[in-house]
């Protein structure tokens, strides 16, 4: 039976190297060679003859300032959501945002997903749950030459189907699971340490032997420790993290580890090569579970159980 465990694992492995050299360098060396460096934009919209020889005073006009402001898009498909070693979606999620930064440090997003309904509404007397997650964030982030950097941010989790949470027992006393989380993020080159913090109720849960809404599981703390490099072998960048969720008067505090490889790559095409593509596998697992019971859906789905999920997304 060990000898079986073993076997699965090393193949989970093998699979979690295999997957963003499948996804990414297939697509990238199709066009033959790795891409070069953006060319600067003065070469690249070079003048044609006629303009060159115009006056000298007109040649030399100057360019006008890049715009402080920016608004990026993102959309990408993942064989789980996973959520700091939970499984929140039952199969595939597929998971966009818009963001906002401005050259300053400052900005704000929104960030979409489906979920497993099962999870979020299982409980006594009750038949489903939420659909769909949305966060609403903003922040403001610095990095310095020397290394260092920080991110301060808040996030509001928000569920349009407005449904109770798993301790809702049909008294009309259940909570929605809407929630604000805190954070702070401390960066020193490849590592970076962040602290989160719940001032609401857990996801609308009341405490474990409750469910009636009495007892608050507010001040939940959520730490995590990340290593972020990319290796010197065909750009794969190695990510492998560690936290530890803990929730007062709520059964289900654990910790999670991940590990996993990511490649950034483009699409050819007969014009320029679509850029803004990225893959990748990771393979997560949870340890010193407070209540396993707590992670086990109506339909007997463990959700916490060691896994190897892959994404492909892209970012415009």
């Amino acid at each position: 039976m060990q000898t079986s465990k073993w076997m699965i694992k090393r193949n989970l492995v093998s699979a979690l190297f295999a997957a963003p050299m499948v996804f990414g360098s297939a697509l990238v060396f199709a066009d033959g060679a790795p891409e070069a460096e953006a060319a600067p934009a003065a070469a690249v919209e070079a003048a044609p003859a006629a303009e060159a020889a115009a006056p000298v005073a007109e040649a030399a006009a100057p360019a006008e300032p890049a715009s402080p402001h920016s608004l990026t898009f993102n959309l990408g498909l993942y064989s789980e959501y996973m959520f700091r070693g939970v499984a929140l979606s039952d199969g595939p999620a597929v998971q966009g945002g818009i963001d906002y930064a401005h050259s300053s440090g400052f900005y704000a997003g929104t960030w979409w997903s489906n979920i497993d309904k099962e999870f979020t509404g299982h409980g006594d007397g009750f038949s489903g749950g939420n659909k769909l997650e949305t966060d609403w964030y903003l922040g403001f982030a610095k990095s310095f030459e020397n290394g260092f950097g920080f991110n301060v941010m808040g996030n509001y989790y928000y569920y349009p189907d407005r449904e109770d949470s798993f301790s809702y027992d049909g008294s009309g006393d259940g909570r929605k699971q809407d929630t604000f989380e805190a954070s702070i993020g401390l960066t020193y080159k490849w590592l970076t340490y962040t602290f989160y913090y719940i001032p609401t109720n857990y996801y609308g849960a009341a405490a474990s032997g409750t469910r009636n809404g009495k007892k608050d599981t507010d001040g939940a703390t959520y730490n995590e420790l990340k290593f972020n490099y990319t290796l010197p072998v065909a750009s794969l960048n190695l990510l492998a993290k560690v936290g530890y969720q803990h929730t007062p008067n709520l059964l289900g505090s654990q910790g999670d580890v991940a590990i996993g490889l990511s490649r950034n790559f483009s699409i050819p095409s007969a014009g320029k090569p679509i850029e803004g593509f990225s893959a990748g596998a990771y393979y997560t697992d949870t340890f010193h579970v407070k209540d396993e019971a707590y992670y086990v859906t109506a339909d007997g789905r463990d959700v916490n159980q060691e896994t190897v999920w892959f994404f492909v997304k892209r970012a415009w």
